[in-house]
């Protein structure tokens, strides 16, 4: 039962302006706009003039419109009712998380139980691979992972923004006549680039198949870099631990080094005249219809974000 349409024009009629409509909707600009089209050719009249800035509504809007706004309080109303049918538990929604895309979901939890104590919530530990295995074939709901995304078969929103940085051991050659004395996670020391082209130095990176892996590979093609003899290590936090104890230089989420206790002291860098980050991604397959439960999930994740920014 796909009711976005009254939502869709809902947030036009609020916005009076596709472009920041579907921002809030977290679709693009072309996208609604396809839908509104769609919309006008069922309808045989537009609800919006669209031909000045701001947008207006139209008369044959206004009725359309009203009959929206009962809609989306009838659905609402519906779905309470039914909630009240709870003799037989419902079905958990399964939602998979990688390391730092369950710290996203750990954060959300809370407050969505609070909301939504009729629905259980399933976490699986998976890394991002996996997430995008099991979303294709359907054996989970929903994921929480980090970007990039390989599957043309999944739908994304971005949910929250993933800043990194380099954790360096304070003897590490990249480091020499550089003043690191004010350094600390929230004002990293700025390296110039070609400092990481040091064949001396030890990288210590993810496995294929975790989310940093892809954000690694996407850093050395930018600036051309190959690393000579890396160390792989699977688990975030161990690579974390590791890079403080001197072995090496590692690319890691703040949240990472925030949520890990070590006695070490680090330096984190980052690239002169450049910002390392990522987003983390609540995802879905593409067509596939959700169960209400799931559906409600979904929605709550993303309207979660848009009031965090």
């Amino acid at each position: 039962m796909d009711t976005s349409i009254f939502r869709y024009v809902l947030e036009v009629e609020k916005y009076r302006n596709i472009t920041q409509a579907a921002k809030r909707l977290f679709i693009s600009q072309p996208a609604l706009t396809k839908q509104l089209n769609k919309l006008e050719k069922e309808l045989g009249f537009s609800p919006f003039d669209r031909t000045h800035s701001p947008i207006s509504v139209t008369p044959q809007g206004e009725i359309f419109l009203d009959f929206a706004r009962r809609y989306v309080q009838l659905e609402s109303e519906m779905m309470d009712s039914l909630r009240q049918f709870n003799q037989i538990p419902a079905e958990p929604v399964l939602i998979a998380t990688t390391h730092r895309g369950g710290a996203y979901a750990a954060v959300q939890a809370a407050p969505f139980m609070m909301t939504h104590p009729e629905i259980h919530l399933s976490y699986l530990n998976r890394n991002s691979q996996q997430c995008e295995e099991e979303l294709e074939s359907e054996s989970i709901d929903l994921a929480i992972y980090t970007e990039p995304v390989h599957s043309e078969n999944i739908e994304y929103m971005p949910v929250q923004e993933d800043p990194l940085v380099f954790v360096i051991p304070q003897e590490s050659p990249i480091l020499e006549d550089l003043d690191i004395s004010d350094n600390s996670l929230e004002h990293p020391v700025e390296i110039d680039i070609s400092r990481f082209r040091n064949p001396s130095l030890r990288y210590i990176l993810a496995t294929p198949g975790q989310g940093l892996y892809d954000a690694e590979k996407s850093f050395f093609r930018k600036y051309h870099i190959t690393p000579i003899h890396p160390q792989r290590i699977d688990y975030v936090d161990t690579r974390y631990l590791v890079a403080c104890s001197g072995c090496g230089i590692a690319l890691l989420p703040h949240m990472t080094i925030r949520n890990t206790s070590t006695g070490q002291n680090p330096v984190y860098g980052t690239i002169k005249g450049d910002t390392l980050y990522r987003y983390v991604i609540v995802a879905r397959k593409k067509g596939r219809n959700l169960s209400p439960s799931a559906e409600i999930v979904w929605r709550y994740m993303i309207s979660a974000s848009a009031k965090n920014r």
